[in-house]
């Protein structure tokens, strides 16, 4: 069982990548090709920006790219974490329990659901080795909505979910 509350605890820091909110966008022309590949670009490189700062167990880099939201902030196997301040608050907590934490991924795909919204679904593996120096690893999915807003894209929802250890 401990495995069990170790591997939870690599997903609930894992979930950093993640908040979710109501967004409002005004109406706009379709992108372009050209515009598509550039946001497309754009979006990944933050999640990138992201997972460095998650590897660097820096809980609040990693929420300097995800917007305040009170509605739902984390969805993690199952457990939702409401608020920002809440997610951040359970990050930091997960992140005390490890000496480090890596993500691998294997595949990214980006929708552009308009100009300013963006759906990156993943999968992976994460692994990390708890403070007490054991190796915890798991396989994890995971869907992260990104917005435009101030001429950045910033995190407004995400959901993981991991396959428990058998």
């Amino acid at each position: 069982m401990k495995c069990f509350s170790a591997v939870a605890t690599l997903f609930t820091i894992a979930s950093v990548l993640a908040m979710t909110a109501v967004v409002s966008t005004s109406p706009g022309e379709a992108a372009t090709p050209t515009d598509s590949i550039s946001a497309e670009k754009a979006v990944l490189a933050r999640l990138g920006e992201i997972q460095k700062a998650a590897e660097g167990m820096d809980a609040d880099k990693v929420f300097s790219y995800v917007l305040e939201n009170d509605k739902g902030a984390v969805a993690q196997n199952g457990r939702l974490l409401l608020t920002r301040n809440e997610a951040l608050d359970s990050t930091k907590a997960g992140f005390q329990a490890l000496q480090k934490v890596a993500y691998h991924f294997d595949h990214h795909y980006v929708t552009l659901l308009s100009p300013t919204i963006a759906l990156v679904v993943s999968d992976g593996s994460s692994s990390a080795t708890t403070q007490d120096g054991r190796a915890v690893s798991a396989r994890f999915a995971q869907t992260v909505v990104f917005v435009l807003t101030n001429s950045e894209w910033k995190v407004v929802h995400s959901h993981r979910s991991a396959v428990p250890p058998e």
